[in-house]
This record gives structure tokens, sequence and C-alpha cells, in this order.
């Protein structure tokens, strides 16, 4: 009986060591479907989903990313025979967005982006907490606006604020320079 246990143990284990073989597949070709970078008729623009390989990927630097991972020469070029002056083309994440507006040449015109829940720069959120004692984070909004060529040239946070029953919300300008340190003002 002991012979017979340890034969099938052998046989079994035998079995799953050959069953381990790598099996080889063949290479995947992707091409890029020029449908999928129509325009919509009715309103001029197209959506593009961001998928972010690590969280905060696309909002630490939005127009680096829209550069990177999109073509806007593709996009104007399958949607040629419509003849349009201007595109806009809105990348969403769950944060928030990115729009931006490009001229017929692929050149930006404008953007603007707007994320929610998005942490404030350390020497804010000290600024912010000191300046409002009491009170506490219940919101962020981080909106920035930019002309030609994509360079930020506006750009705010707007903080909720609660104490209790009480409640206001913060704007904070973002100074550019090289202190970076915001400046409060107390929205009602």
């Amino acid at each position: 009986m002991r012979k017979l246990i340890l034969s099938l143990l052998c046989i079994a284990f035998l079995g799953m060591a050959y069953s381990q073989n790598v099996i080889k597949l063949d290479e995947l070709k992707m091409d890029l479907n020029p449908k999928s970078l129509e325009i919509e008729e009715s309103s001029n623009s197209l959506t593009y989903n961001v998928s972010e390989d690590y969280i905060g990927q696309f909002h630490s630097n939005p127009m680096k990313y829209a550069r990177q991972n999109f073509s806007i020469m593709d996009f104007i070029t399958a949607n040629r025979d419509k003849e349009y002056d201007t595109y806009q083309v809105t990348f969403i994440t769950n944060k928030g967005n990115l729009k931006v507006n490009y001229n017929n040449l692929g050149e930006i015109i404008s953007s603007s982006q707007k994320f929610i829940d998005i942490n404030l720069p350390y020497n804010s959120l000290i600024s912010v907490l000191k300046a409002n004692k009491g009170y506490s984070i219940v919101g962020t909004k981080h909106l920035a606006f930019s002309r030609a060529g994509g360079e930020i040239n506006k750009e705010f946070y707007k903080v909720k604020l609660e104490n209790g029953k009480k409640s206001k919300t913060v704007k904070m300008n973002i100074n550019r320079d090289a202190s970076g340190v915001a400046v409060a003002t107390i929205v009602e």
C-alpha cells in the first residue's frame, strides 16, 4: 500500500512538473485608429480620458502630460476634412480636468485646469491654518489658466474651511517668483 501511495505521489509530481511549460505568444501589434481621434461635430471638441501610471501623475504637470501622451497633429490630420480653425481637447481624470484650445497649426491658444481635493503646498497649508485658527480644511480646488504657448499665467487655490456651523472660502493666489508663498484673501 505504501508503494502505491508513493507511486501516485511521484506521478502527480511529474505531471505538475511537465504542465509548467512556457507558452510563447505571438507579438501584439497595435495601430493608430484615426476614428478614435475624430472630433465631436456638435461641440467641436475631443474628450480624452487620462490613465495615470501612479496617483497624481497627471495633476503634477498636466500640460507636460498632455504634450507627452497626446499628439495634436495626429488629431488635426484625422479631422482635416472638417476644416476647423480651432480645436478643444479636454483631458479628464477623477480629480479634475485640463482643457486645451489649439489652433489649426497645433499651437496652444489657451488652457484651463480645474482640480478638486488637491493637497496644498506645505507653506500655503500652514499659513491658511494659522490665519484661520479653529477652522479645518474640508475641500480644495486648484485652478490655473494660460494663454498662448501653455505657460501658466494665473493660478490659485480655493480652500473651503469649516468651524462647527461656520464656513468660509479662502482664495490663495500663488506667487510664481522664487518665494513660492501664497497670499490668502478671504472670500465670503
